[in-house]
């Protein structure tokens, strides 16, 4: 298996991808300052007109834009690495390997999930130091450090549910499927029940999402070893 995730290792375009994480985290980090700004002001608002402010911090606003812009992002890396090559018959050659086919398959999926933990864990970081930074010098900024035990359950689960759309994908034989139900599931994952970060950020719905997301990469498996064998 090591080997495996190696060799897909080498085809994975990691320079690139830490760009576009910048890129992303940049633009998060940027959009949720002026959206605390935009709540800071309503709050003011509120005053004069007795209506309740919105009450959102705008490092929980970030994290929780960071993780749907990864939810997407990971069904790019799923739609690239395995629904367009089985898309393309192209994964029938590594099925003639003498290796185990939900082996292969596995691989590929253990680097993108490892690809995606690292990225949660270093845009947690990169918008908690930039925030706590900017706090400094904006007052209408606002935030504070979660349990980092349920961030860990949180981003896990993050990347469990993102694999969901393989199964999608490979229902519909369709990359853009898969990207399109991404982002619906970062819609729904992100939409607030009781909880500001969003329904993900509730431990329970985070481990019941994140059991979704691995029962159905399960079945995208299975049905992708049976097509094959029947094939």
């Amino acid at each position: 298996m090591r080997t495996l995730i190696y060799l897909e290792i080498k085809k994975f375009p990691l320079k690139s991808h830490f760009a576009g994480l910048l890129a992303a985290n940049m633009i998060v980090f940027l959009l949720s300052i002026f959206t605390s700004s935009l709540l800071a002001a309503n709050g003011d608002a509120s005053a004069l007109t007795s209506l309740p402010p919105v009450q959102l911090d705008t490092l929980t606003l970030a994290v929780m834009l960071m993780r749907a812009v990864l939810i997407v992002w990971e069904a790019v890396l799923i739609s690239i690495f395995i629904i367009e090559e089985y898309r393309n018959k192209t994964i029938s050659l590594l099925f003639t390997y003498p290796v185990n086919c939900t082996k292969l398959i596995l691989g590929k999926l253990l680097l993108i999930c490892g690809a995606m933990l690292l990225f949660h864990g270093l845009s947690n970081i990169f918008q908690a130091a930039c925030i706590f930074w900017a706090g400094k010098y904006l007052a209408f900024i606002t935030f504070r450090f979660g349990n980092p035990l349920v961030q860990a359950v949180t981003a896990i689960s993050s990347v469990l549910l993102g694999l969901l759309p393989l199964y999608i994908g490979l229902i519909k034989n369709s990359t853009i499927a898969a990207i399109v139900s991404s982002v619906a599931i970062a819609a729904a994952a992100a939409n607030s029940q009781g909880n500001s970060a969003g329904l993900i950020a509730n431990p329970v719905a985070a481990i019941i999402l994140g059991v979704i997301g691995a029962v159905f990469s399960a079945m995208a498996i299975h049905r992708m070893v049976s097509s094959d064998l029947r094939s």
